[in-house]
């Protein structure tokens, strides 16, 4: 998403610079002003059928669901793409947070740094056995823990404090601003053995099937990655090749969907979450393999705690121009929490005051739940681009319950190609001021298959996006994929969708708008399935209701 900018032209005194303050370039300003004739002269690049029908407005026959009785019932569109099943998602897959008891205490003190003393206790109970995956609980008495951002929670540990109130535990943040808990490394999944080939032509939205060519070395309860790679005749297919100014998409790994095998039956695997991209053989078909993640971190959590960055804003970088390293620096590395490579990891119940950001799940994790967590009052200097308070690249992950208030935040947003299937659900954010810029849906690059559900942004300026970013940032392109807005409400939301996909709006409160950078395509873009606009729908919550239906 990000903050739109506009100039007139570069003067003496104030050089040109681009969205997110990037500056200018004479090439950058003579591609982006040939994008710009092309679109005057009526000159686009060449679409495909599919294009052309979704650059004149919504797909028709697209994929709905609604409540049918006490279930839901869904419509597939002719190629059989459906609402995702978002019901896996969280931890366990869509189990219960376990009880963890205490095995260690840790008393507040008078003063000093307090971190190493915390990390002894998480290691003492890291080196006990596991029962059931878990290790035990380390409690934080009442009291203010001063803590720098370096603590590591290993498999089977919880970090457990006394409450959020005043006379709970409070975190006091310390020294340069970063992640005051990390769970997980930063490895990647990693094949192992060989791949096999999805054989399908199209494996459609919202499939829980798929077929291999070879399913031999393949069994019930495996664990293995779906890949749908991006390829350069897909990026061609969307557009995202033509992006001015060096910023066209390049060919990647594309979509990595982690999935456990449910059953196999001859060639057809069946997976226990849904694809939320389509896997297309045209664009590259897509791959089946075996993988490990080291370093992978299980059962951890972080509860019943407060925890306050006020020290972090003092930092002379706190407020860095930006430069491509948000993400690792100043306010945007602001966070309670990072969960890197990780699975069926929590938090819950917890309270940030004056974070830059709050919540990274990073596309390395999976299962995850972050209930009842509330960031507040974040502080973004000036000048800055919003950063998230909760933002997840991974996938299978849960944010419900949460509350945001700031001005100039992304409240809930995704990573770049995120797999999915992700759910915002039952939160609030609200600006401070009134009238800032609080906004959520997909940040970046094709995050596909989440779920925003009985959402509600309180600002002049707060929307729900889904929409082409174009050259914002770093070539953000189409934000995302297959998203869901549930009875969300705000000031605005400006849904659309992408060749090749969808993004579906059911009882959306607010006025509908353009993407912000409509105006700087070729061609404009498709609007995405909106249905009833200004009425809220049954069920209150589409997620509520998908884990009734599964029981």
């Amino acid at each position: 998403m990000g903050t739109r900018r506009r100039n007139d032209g570069p003067t003496q005194d104030r050089p040109a610079v681009g969205r997110h303050s990037r500056r200018m370039t004479p090439g950058r300003l003579a591609a982006i002003a040939a994008a710009g004739t092309l679109a005057v002269g009526g000159i686009v690049w060449v679409q495909s059928d599919e294009q052309s029908a979704q650059a004149t407005g919504p797909q028709a026959g697209a994929a709905t669901v609604k409540l049918s009785g006490t279930r839901l019932a869904y419509t597939p569109d002719k190629q059989g793409n459906r609402i995702p099943d978002f019901s896996s998602a969280g931890y366990g897959g869509g189990t219960a947070i376990p009880k963890v008891p205490v095995v260690a205490r840790v008393a507040a003190a008078a003063g000093g740094d307090d971190t190493a003393r915390i990390q002894a206790a998480i290691d003492q109970a890291a080196a006990r056995p596991a029962s059931g995956g878990v290790r035990g609980a380390v409690l934080l008495e009442p009291g203010k823990f001063r803590v720098t951002a370096s603590l590591k929670l290993p498999s089977g540990v919880v970090l457990r404090g006394s409450g959020t109130g005043s006379r709970g535990t409070l975190l006091l943040a310390q020294g340069t601003p970063g992640s005051l808990i990390t769970i997980g490394s930063d490895a990647p999944y990693t094949r192992v053995g060989q791949r096999a080939s999805i054989s399908d032509s199209y494996v459609p939205v919202g499939a829980t099937e798929l077929n291999v060519d070879n399913a031999a070395g393949f069994k019930k309860g495996d664990r293995i990655v779906v890949q749908r790679p991006t390829t350069q005749a897909w990026i061609n297919a969307i557009g995202m090749d033509k992006i001015p100014g060096g910023e066209a998409w390049k060919p990647n790994s594309g979509i990595l969907a982690v999935r456990t095998i449910t059953a196999v039956a001859d060639k057809t695997l069946t997976l226990d979450a849904p694809i939320t991209t389509a896997i297309e053989k045209k664009y590259g078909g897509g791959t089946v393999w075996h993988y490990t993640l080291d370093g992978q971190v299980t059962d951890a959590g972080v509860e019943n705690l407060a925890a306050d960055a006020t020290a972090f804003t003092k930092d002379p970088g706190y407020g860095r121009p930006e430069g491509g390293k948000n993400r690792e620096a100043g306010a945007f590395a602001s966070r309670l929490l990072t969960v890197k490579a990780a699975r069926d990891v929590w938090a819950k119940d917890v309270k940030l005051t004056r974070f830059g950001s709050g919540f990274y799940v990073n596309d390395n994790a999976s299962r995850v739940t972050i209930q009842g967590a509330q960031d507040l009052n974040m502080a973004v200097p000036d000048g800055l681009a919003p950063p998230p308070a909760f933002m997840v690249g991974g996938q299978q992950v849960l944010i419900r319950d949460t509350t945001v208030t700031g001005d100039r935040v992304h409240a809930w947003t995704t990573q770049a190609f995120a797999a999915g299937p992700n759910v915002f659900t039952d939160s609030t954010a609200k600006s401070v001021s009134g009238h800032g810029q609080i906004d959520a849906g997909p940040h970046m690059r094709w995050a596909s298959g989440t779920l925003y559900d009985r959402l509600t942004i309180t600002s002049s300026d707060s929307a729900f996006i889904a929409a082409n970013a174009w050259d914002g940032g770093t070539g953000h392109g189409w934000q995302g994929a297959n998203n869901v807005f549930w009875n969300t409400k705000a000031a605005k939301y400006a849904i659309l969708a992408p060749p090749t996909a969808d993004n579906w709006a059911f009882g959306p409160t607010g006025k509908q708008v353009p993407g912000k950078h409509d105006a700087d395509l070729p061609a404009k873009p498709a609007v995405g399935t909106i249905v009833s606009p200004g009425t809220p729908v049954e069920p209150a919550s589409l997620f509520a209701q998908q884990v009734r239906d599964h029981g």
